[in-house]
């Protein structure tokens, strides 16, 4: 029997940061609760159709632990109707929607990794992105989520923030190295269409560091990171050893999870889909008993087999040169050879019964996937 994860979409939140272009939205208290019981609608019709265990569940948004606890509750319980033997539950928070009940609530549903979105330690930063809480609540938040027992806590942070410079960053670093979180995502700002930073940005009314520069301090980031047991496994996650995130991992090792809840993504059996993104078309659609997939592509061969090489190159194990021989019955060397020696000299590469990217090529591997695409 397959073996599947699920991940579930939770669109509410209190305000919109200034660089989220997801589906989430601010302050829609009357539609919190049909939306769940869509969701459960959802839930079911899957397992209607599907005979899976479910062996991770990735709660996030939006703002999941923004919506009262009575309602994961609800999910939860549906979700629990499959199959399934649970290796990793996660639920994404933002400080200032926690409490203690929350927490234990969470807790005794099986819950036992949580994503705080910290994104800087800054409080000058913090305001310019749009964030509703301070350095002093995100701390005091980090400790409650330890006090309640959970001991697996992630935070997500950010690098290239208005305001930010290197100064800033090293204080965040600080910050990590007192709180000693079990994971970090510590990612750089992307300009997404449709937030408010990608609008500013077009307007030249944004201020970011030289590209340079962030390249230097994230290097930085890297190695002072390591010397604190947090080791960089894929570009932008570090975590300490048998931390990696289990769920993350279907994403880049092209394994099956279901995508619930509107703008949700799955992939089943070489078939990618996507949710509408419309809460009004969601609602219409689960009305009707109908699945809420406005979109399918079928992955082939060839397309399979390049998105592996890059999902795989994201990790610093990078690709088993025996595995991918196994599984596409080509020598990954010899079909590549000149996208590889274009790059080899340059220090890109190290390769052994592995190629995995050097750290110098982890910063530009971008330059490397436009060979192979």
């Amino acid at each position: 029997m397959n073996r599947v994860g699920a991940y579930i979409h939770i669109p509410f939140c209190e305000k919109k940061c200034y660089y989220c272009d997801f589906a989430a939205f601010p302050n829609l208290e009357k539609w919190i609760e049909p939306y769940v019981e869509n969701l459960i609608k959802e839930i079911r019709l899957y397992r209607e159709r599907m005979d899976v265990i479910i062996d991770s569940i990735y709660i996030g948004g939006g703002t999941p632990s923004y919506i009262d606890s009575k309602f994961i509750e609800k999910i939860i319980g549906e979700v629990y109707k499959f199959k399934h033997d649970i290796k990793e539950f996660t639920i994404e928070a933002n400080p200032k929607s926690l409490d203690m009940e929350k927490l234990k609530i969470y807790r005794d549903l099986g819950i036992n990794r949580v994503s705080l979105g910290v994104q800087s330690f800054d409080n000058e930063v913090l305001k310019n992105i749009g964030r509703n809480h301070t350095s002093q609540i995100a701390i005091r938040d980090i400790e409650m989520i330890r006090e309640a027992g959970f001991t697996n806590l992630s935070f997500d942070l950010m690098l290239n923030l208005p305001g930010q410079d290197f100064s800033s960053v090293k204080r965040d670093l600080d910050m990590v190295k007192k709180l000693k979180p079990n994971h970090i995502s510590w990612y750089s700002l992307i300009l997404d269409k449709g937030s408010k930073f990608y609008a500013l940005d077009k307007q030249g009314k944004l201020s970011l560091m030289d590209d340079d520069l962030e390249v230097d301090i994230f290097s930085y980031l890297i190695d002072e990171l390591e010397k604190v047991g947090l080791h960089r496994y894929e570009v932008s996650n570090f975590a300490k050893k048998g931390f990696e995130s289990f769920h993350n991992k279907k994403y880049w090792n092209q394994e099956g999870y279901l995508g619930l809840g509107i703008a949700a993504a799955g992939y089943l059996s070489n078939l990618r889909y996507n949710n509408t993104p419309n809460l009004a078309i969601y609602d219409k659609m689960l009305k009707a008993n109908k699945l809420p997939i406005i979109n399918k592509d079928f992955i082939d061969k060839n397309e399979n087999e390049k998105e592996y090489i890059i999902f795989k190159l994201r990790e610093s194990e990078g690709i088993d040169l025996s595995e991918f021989k196994n599984r596409y019955g080509v020598d990954f060397l010899k079909k590549y050879a000149r996208q590889i020696s274009k790059f080899r000299d340059d220090g890109f590469f190290e390769i052994d019964s592995a190629i995995r990217f050097t750290k110098k090529g982890m910063s530009l591997s971008n330059e490397f996937f436009v060979e192979i695409i």
